[in-house]
């Protein structure tokens, strides 16, 4: 008896608790990974410019928290370049300001910048948001969770504030992820508006069974799961769970030719002029 009463309030809290957000069905997404950042350092104002400029669906953030709570778009949790090798979490932001950063590109800048502006120097979620507004959508990864308590809300708090979590047409402005389950589900009970992105990370070349798709789908609207692992059988298992399929990171032409035929629903890429390219030429 006991037994049968918790299954049934099991079911009424699931049936109770928020759907994932929606992804729009008809939209091949590009996902600026790391901005552009084939042709300037990734994560900096230039890499985000020049994906905009691209024509990306999405500029993708990694997020981390430093030790002033400030949140900073980088990749790696521990960062070179100071007097010794720190984590992210035990530097302050103006300290990240100063890690000395080359560019390789040589075009010219695509849009106007103050005099002053560095335009490839670490940056932080704020001067992101304050430069590009509401004209550009967000792919943003919460980073490490575990090492910055309270992550979610600060950025969350950031996302409100800045107005970005208003539909302001089919395509939602921001969409999360992270490899931390936990992180998403606490996202998706903050702020169940946002689509959520399970990244998948894969070990000797597993993929997720079926049951473990059902899951995600309590929560999250996709995955994100390495190029080299997506086949037709696989594409058709995601879509059967009602998820959208977001591969990454898709650079050659033959591996986005072979995406875009899959049927996958984007692709992370360092190349989005070379993705927006022969998705034209396909038309």
């Amino acid at each position: 008896m006991n037994k049968l009463f918790l299954v049934i309030l099991l079911a009424l809290l699931s049936a109770c608790s928020p759907q994932p957000a929606k992804l729009p069905d008809d939209d091949f997404l590009i996902i600026a990974h790391r901005g552009a950042s084939a042709y300037a350092p990734e994560h900096s104002l230039l890499a985000y410019e020049l994906a905009v400029k691209m024509r990306a669906d999405y500029i993708e953030l990694d997020v981390h928290m430093t030790k002033d709570g400030e949140l900073v778009s980088i990749h790696d949790s521990f960062i070179d370049g100071l007097d010794s090798k720190k984590a992210i979490k035990d530097i302050t932001f103006n300290e990240l300001k100063l890690v000395p950063r080359e560019s390789t590109f040589k075009g010219p800048i695509p849009v106007f910048f103050p005099s002053e502006t560095d335009l490839i120097r670490i940056v932080s979620t704020e001067e992101i948001f304050s430069h590009f507004r509401d004209e550009v959508n967000y792919y943003i990864e919460i980073k490490s969770p575990q090492s910055y308590p309270g992550i979610e809300e600060v950025l969350l708090k950031q996302l409100r504030d800045y107005g970005l979590l208003f539909d302001k047409g089919t395509v939602p402005q921001v969409i999360l992820q992270s490899f931390d389950a936990d992180s998403l589900k606490k996202v998706h009970k903050l702020e169940p508006s946002i689509p959520l992105i399970q990244l998948y990370s894969v070990k000797n070349e597993t993929i997720p069974t079926k049951r473990k798709l059902r899951k995600i789908a309590t929560y999250a609207s996709g995955i994100g799961i390495n190029e080299n692992l997506v086949t037709a059988e696989f594409v058709k298992l995601v879509h059967g769970e009602k998820l959208h399929l977001h591969p990454y990171t898709v650079n050659e032409e033959e591996a986005i030719r072979r995406m875009i035929e899959l049927g996958v629903d984007g692709v992370f890429t360092d190349v989005p002029d070379k993705v927006e390219g022969i998705l034209e030429g396909m038309k």
